[in-house]
């Protein structure tokens, strides 16, 4: 039965009218909970990899790819599956889901005593992270007002990253513990991995909070749903910030949308976002791990050119990489102020400008001063870009299109990675960069010629 609309304007016109308030902070905390817990293995996949190699005694390409390869390819299984999953079923619901996949992929394979069995319990929780980024752009994009959604999807990325140093210290903790095998303790990479299970767990557990999203049930013909939900929220509001009215609902927005089968991410009003993404995806993903694979090996190199043998590499890269934690703070002030699409391109040309002269200098300090800025100039690159992925795309298909493109990156990591480490570093750290070079090239010349301007807008008015 088609139910009909008895309210006034569109759930779109009614949030936009909301003041900031504890409910946006809940949400955006229950958003950034299930980044948190998932960027440990996104950003901690190294170090796990180093423990289970070494434990296991794995050499070679094997070494370099056990963990990593299964994750990526779980990542991009997952981003497909619940990006679709979420435009048919809701948002909410594939939130709880993904998580299950995530924490129950990690917890179990911690317990197991085969490396292949490693890998494939990461394998089903990197389809749990795939889901995760393209509906938390998704979900916090459908939420937020149009003038600072930038900054607080920015605020989650944020507090995300912090993830890093808390895995990169759980390992060196843990690197000893238990039986030894090859300089490596049973439970060095273990319980890592339950870590990250149980944080899945925790917040499924917490999301169960979360309400549907009012756009994408407005969008399914659920106006009923979509106004007790919006009720829900608009009455939280004023009751948080002592309010007897909130400001009337200064437009009315048309959404002349409907349901969406998967093959709509190609219809006429849709395509050519759909291209310019996956052509964007696919490159700038050999950019920014392009930068983050080879950084050590790099620093290692430029120690041995030097005769510093006895200094630790890893310290100069956590120098480094402290860049991507200061760089997503800056983010959260600028990305709301800067057109989104120029937000991309310039960071992604100051990446290369201040990487190239990362791998050309050769005094230590200068390695570090660059390197810094090449990871601060990466995550305002990719905090813009998480924004851009979802808001240009139509609600009914904003999931499935973010989920699609997303994958083709996952996909990418893997191919420009190994093309990297197979035809250029043999070349030299130059030859690396020349490279990451004709990707920024690609990236910055799709975006100028295809790519909307999102800015302040909103989301109906970039669909249109």
């Amino acid at each position: 039965m088609t139910e009909t609309k008895n309210y006034e304007g569109s759930v779109a016109d009614r949030l936009e009218r909301l003041p900031s308030s504890k409910f946006h902070r809940n949400f955006l905390l229950m958003l950034t909970s299930g980044e948190w817990a998932e960027s440990l293995m996104l950003l901690g996949n190294g170090a796990v990899l180093a423990l289970v190699g070494l434990y296991f005694g794995l050499t070679g390409s094997l070494a370099a790819y056990a963990i990593p390869i299964p994750f990526f390819v779980g990542e991009f299984f997952g981003s497909m599956f619940f990006g679709r999953l979420a435009d048919r079923k809701g948002r909410r619901t594939v939130f709880l889901y993904n998580q299950l996949f995530f924490g129950a992929g990690m917890l179990i394979a911690g317990f197991m005593q085969q490396w292949q069995l490693i890998a494939l319990f990461v394998f089903i929780g990197g389809i749990g992270v795939g889901g995760e980024f393209p509906l938390v752009d998704s979900y916090g994009t459908e939420v937020f007002k149009g003038h600072h959604r930038g900054s607080r999807l920015a605020i989650v990325y944020t507090l995300a990253v912090t993830a890093a140093p808390v895995i990169i210290y759980v390992t060196s903790v843990t690197h000893s513990l238990g039986p030894i095998t090859n300089g490596v303790g049973y439970y060095s990479f273990r319980i890592p991995l339950w870590i990250m299970g149980i944080s899945g767990f925790i917040v499924w557990g917490l999301r169960l909070r979360l309400t549907e999203s009012p756009r994408w049930l407005e969008i399914h013909g659920r106006y009923k749903e979509a106004d007790q939900v919006m009720t829900h929220i608009e009455d939280a509001v004023k009751k948080d910030l002592n309010l007897k009215e909130l400001p009337p609902v200064e437009s009315k927005t048309s959404l002349a949308e409907k349901p969406s089968n998967f093959k709509d991410i190609f219809a006429p009003d849709v395509r050519k976002t759909t291209f310019m993404m996956m052509i964007f995806q696919f490159f700038q993903s050999g950019v920014f791990y392009g930068f983050v694979t080879f950084a050590p090996g790099i620093i290692l190199h430029k120690l041995a050119l030097q005769n510093q043998t006895f200094t630790n590499p890893l310290g100069f890269a956590a120098v480094i990489f402290t860049g991507f934690v200061v760089g997503s703070i800056f983010n959260v002030f600028i990305i709301d102020k800067v057109e989104r699409k120029w937000g991309i391109i310039v960071f992604a040309i100051l990446g290369g400008i201040f990487g190239t002269m990362f791998a050309d200098l050769s005094s230590l300090s200068e390695v570090v001063i660059f390197g810094f800025l090449t990871t601060f100039s990466l995550w305002n690159f990719s905090n813009f870009l998480h924004q851009y992925n979802a808001e240009v795309f139509p609600t009914r298909v904003r999931t499935t299109a973010a989920g699609f493109v997303y994958s083709l990156s996952r996909i990418s990591t893997a191919i420009l990675v190994l093309i990297i480490a197979a035809v250029f570093a043999p070349l030299g750290n130059m030859a690396i960069f020349a490279f990451i070079w004709v990707l920024v090239v690609v990236c910055v010349v799709d975006l100028i010629a295809f790519g909307p301007k999102t800015s302040g807008r909103k989301i109906e008015e970039i669909a249109q």
